[in-house]
């Protein structure tokens, strides 16, 4: 790679027939889908959480979802998603070099995650979410009492698992041996819980669809751009898509790291990601 300025000969002068196929294959934004991943919200009683998950044993039956199951109708109804950006926080330092301040990044900051959902006539959409966010918060209390309070629920209790698939038209289209086909990235949200869901508003006249607006907090976020059918984003040998599913006895430790040395190197299988070892 040269450090000098580009040469007028590295500057592109041919014919747009040139450069056809790069520029005539922009990605379109209509072409994605929200899975949502849950793995916490029908945990089991325990003593982190006392009433068992948030949809513990009484979450939407396929009747109101039409027989597909509350996460995937979610996953249907999510009519807008995005893409995350991020940035860094940065720390500027003097006196390294004379006279010149240069700038090092601090903290690796990841912005909300704005979801949109057509709400469905059963109220699954509304249920769900409510129910999510009722449960990070209870009233602890009679809903009626005067002297009602709430206390907060643990966050390993209620944080979840997302994902994020971005295809393009062609993605799935039979290919021929000498195509190159389009991959899909995906996109896994880690410890995700919604902070905030705006209101929705009713009036008379003209009649639209609701829409819900949804705000979503996570740790961080990672992708995948390999294009591999059937992965497992956070690289198990167990088949699990959630962190939940990485719990072990304690007395299995020594064996199932001899019989499963990956898990040593595995950047998923930390503390962080509430990955480990009961």
């Amino acid at each position: 790679m040269s450090n000098s300025f580009p040469k007028r000969s590295e500057i592109f002068q041919g014919d747009l027939r040139d450069i056809r196929d790069t520029v005539a294959r922009p990605s379109l934004d209509t072409f994605y889908q929200v899975h949502f991943s849950f793995g916490r919200h029908n945990e089991p009683k325990s003593d982190e959480a006392p009433d068992g998950g948030w949809l513990y044993d009484d979450y939407p039956g396929k009747n109101r979802t039409q027989g597909k199951g509350f996460q995937q109708k979610m996953s249907l109804m999510c009519t807008q998603a995005e893409l995350p950006g991020t940035n860094f926080i940065e720390t500027n330092v003097i006196g390294h070099h004379q006279g010149i301040q240069e700038s090092f990044p601090n903290l690796r900051n990841f912005p909300p995650l704005n979801l949109v959902f057509y709400v469905d006539a059963d109220h699954v959409i509304l249920e769900v979410l409510e129910r999510w966010m009722t449960y990070i918060n209870p009233i602890k209390t009679q809903q009626r009492s005067y002297n009602a309070f709430s206390r907060f629920n643990y966050p390993e209790t209620y944080k979840e698992l997302l994902h994020l698939s971005k295809f393009e038209r062609d993605t799935f289209k039979e290919k021929r041996s000498d195509e190159i086909g389009t991959r899909v990235a995906e996109y896994e949200f880690v410890n995700v819980w919604p902070t905030n869901m705006t209101s929705m508003r009713l009036a008379y006249g003209d009649s639209n669809v609701l829409r819900c607006n949804v705000s979503f907090a996570y740790d961080r976020f990672f992708t995948s751009f390999t294009g591999k059918d059937g992965g497992v984003p956070i690289g198990t040998s167990l088949g699990a898509t959630d962190q939940n599913k990485l719990r072990f006895p304690k007395e299995t430790n020594k064996e199932f790291l001899k019989n499963n040395p990956e898990f040593m190197n595995n950047p998923a299988f930390n503390i962080g990601d509430g990955a480990g070892f009961l």
